[in-house]
């Protein structure tokens, strides 16, 4: 009979349930993605004296899966507006968001043209990713559009200067006659599954980057690490509070000892933290580890990044995680090997007797107070896809902790160091090392920027 074909079974059941349960396990876990549905926006808040906003070096701006052939972006990162987009070539291009014509935003409407160019919506005018070059095309090549330039006389006060030739009141001034017109381009690097741009306040230096990002793909394929997942938040405070974390050994003492309180409140996490910039010639003595299989792994990792083109803008740290229960009994869990690199991007390798896991970190500054920070964690294939989104969502309940503490505190411009104990030794030097990404930037915003 038919109706005994289908007659449903705990076998026919279980076939049709357990596949679709596991479609959506995959779909859910596979790749995590935790975005703060609270987006902070009070960016104009004073929070005190501070260093410049947005110090010179590589910024985060886009997940490479999320630009696709032919789209166009509009981007804010370091109180400057620009347009992003990937060209007909594969390659992401990143210039000034306005027009040089009329002002429009090309990030607004704007298409991707000849290959590498992207098209104003307003008037058509067409601007070389590669060169930043108003371009039109002839065939296969581009050739450079030149036009007169003008400018008003006073554009604050509207004022006319009188033209005797023309007998009238002249509001706008020739400034050159067919000069050629271009928009200003920026460096873009995209590696480890991500589009970065190059900032610095020297234009001799905006084409010219001091360092560059780390290329993780062999250290991942070397270990067999996949992207699990990411998180996105959003903090008011100077950009400055964020990395600052990776020189503090104290407040994780009363940030961090939290796992679930809810549920093992018996159960803490306690720390113990070196940190040290890569420039020390006692480094790899300094960051030597009891544990052999972490210490083989640590200095591995140090050979491997460090060099003499980045030495001087790599701080370096250690950090062991362990879980203290019933504050008596201590259980190592993990140590972290972490490398800050220039201002804004930090890259933690996690080695434990449990798992192996590669976290890569960046803040992003959007305006003065406002900061978007990304984690992306890498795993080992083993490690089940609920377990490593676990572990982002672990790092995402430390990132809230604090910024409970970042959200409402003022930058500390006068400090209060006790230099007898080697937390605040590791403060003052870590911020020594870190100002050093601010040379030129407050006279550059001074100039280039209006609040």
């Amino acid at each position: 009979m038919i109706t005994d074909y289908f007659r449903l079974t705990t076998t026919n059941v279980l076939v049709i349930i357990l596949p679709l349960l596991y479609y959506l396990y995959y779909r859910k876990f596979r790749y995590f993605i935790f975005d703060q549905r609270d987006r902070v926006t009070k960016g104009k808040t004073s929070r005190g004296k501070c260093p410049p906003f947005f110090p010179n070096g590589w910024y985060w701006i886009i997940d490479s899966c999320d630009l696709k052939r032919g789209a166009v972006k509009p981007i804010s990162y370091c109180g400057r507006n620009v347009v992003l987009f990937r060209g007909h070539n594969g390659k992401p291009y990143v210039l000034d968001a306005y027009c040089a014509h009329m002002g429009a935003h090309l990030g607004v409407g704007g298409k991707v043209r000849h290959g590498t160019c992207i098209e104003c919506p307003f008037h058509g005018w067409a601007f070389d990713g590669e060169t930043g070059n108003c371009v039109l095309s002839s065939g296969e090549s581009k050739i450079t559009r030149s036009a007169d330039k003008y400018s008003y006389h006073n554009i604050e006060k509207c004022s006319a200067v009188f033209n005797s030739e023309e007998k009238t009141n002249q509001y706008l001034q020739k400034l050159t006659e067919q000069e050629e017109v271009k928009i200003k381009k920026y460096t873009v690097k995209e590696m480890n599954g991500s589009v970065f741009v190059w900032y610095h306040s020297d234009e001799n230096l905006r084409d010219k980057p001091i360092f560059e990002p780390f290329d993780l793909m062999n250290e991942l394929k070397t270990n067999k690490m996949e992207v699990r997942g990411e998180s996105i938040n959003y903090v008011n405070c100077h950009i400055q509070e964020i990395p600052e974390n990776g020189a503090d050994f104290r407040h994780f003492d009363f940030l961090h000892q939290s796992v679930l309180d809810l549920i093992f409140p018996f159960i803490r996490f306690s720390w113990t933290m070196k940190s040290e910039r890569a420039s020390n010639p006692q480094l790899h003595e300094i960051m030597a580890h009891p544990h052999p299989q972490v210490n083989a792994y640590k200095m591995h990792l140090l050979n491997t990044f460090i060099n003499d083109s980045n030495r001087a803008l790599v701080n370096v740290i250690s950090l062991n995680c362990y879980l203290q229960i019933f504050g008596k009994h201590s259980v190592f869990i993990f140590n972290a090997t972490g490398f800050q690199l220039g201002p804004s991007i930090v890259y933690l390798f996690l080695w434990s007797p449990y798992f192996q896991v590669t976290f890569l970190q960046t803040v992003t500054p959007l305006e003065k107070f406002n900061q978007r920070i990304m984690h992306r964690i890498f795993s080992t294939k083993p490690i089940p896809y609920w377990v490593s989104a676990l572990m982002l969502l672990g790092e995402v309940k430390q990132i809230f902790s604090d910024m409970g503490v970042w959200n409402n505190k003022i930058f500390g411009s006068e400090l209060n160091y006790n230099m007898k104990n080697d937390a605040d030794k590791s403060l003052y030097a870590w911020r020594n090392w870190y100002a050093q990404f601010y040379e030129g930037c407050y006279e550059y915003e001074q100039k280039s920027l209006s609040w």
